[in-house]
């Protein structure tokens, strides 16, 4: 089984959170949303790298940041440990998908810091990940 099954778990408000869940066919999918305030990016840093440590060497990573907006220093922060945990697994398939072009800088400067700009890639809407 390429991916541990992973309990959906959704944490913060409408006016920015994160979601977990697997998507089946190994696939975990993180959707992020609005600008994080402290009990958030607390909550992201504790669980990213659990959740990416459930991640088999054919998983795949899907970061829906559509709707995301340019975070803080904190929450910067938080997204650089979930980055920095697809360094040990050279063979996951990782997609980040973010519309607002700020957002989608911010990450691609975070995933450049983190050393794995060259294996993620980057998409502009979640029907690009339909058959992930």
């Amino acid at each position: 089984m390429p991916f541990a099954e992973f309990s959906p778990a959704e944490v913060g408000s409408s006016a920015g959170g994160f979601r977990w869940a697997s998507a089946g066919q190994g696939v975990l999918r993180i959707t992020v949303w609005g600008y994080w305030h402290e009990d958030v990016v607390r909550a992201f840093a504790a669980e990213a790298p659990a959740a990416l440590g459930k991640l088999a060497p054919s998983g795949t990573l899907v970061l829906d940041a559509s709707a995301l907006k340019p975070q803080g220093a904190d929450a910067q922060e938080a997204l650089r440990l979930l980055f920095r945990g697809l360094v040990p697994h050279a063979s996951v398939k990782a997609m980040v998908i973010a519309r607002n072009a700020l957002t989608r800088m911010q990450l691609a400067r975070l995933l450049r810091e983190c050393g794995v700009d060259q294996r993620v890639e980057f998409g502009d809407n979640t029907s690009t990940t339909e058959g992930v």
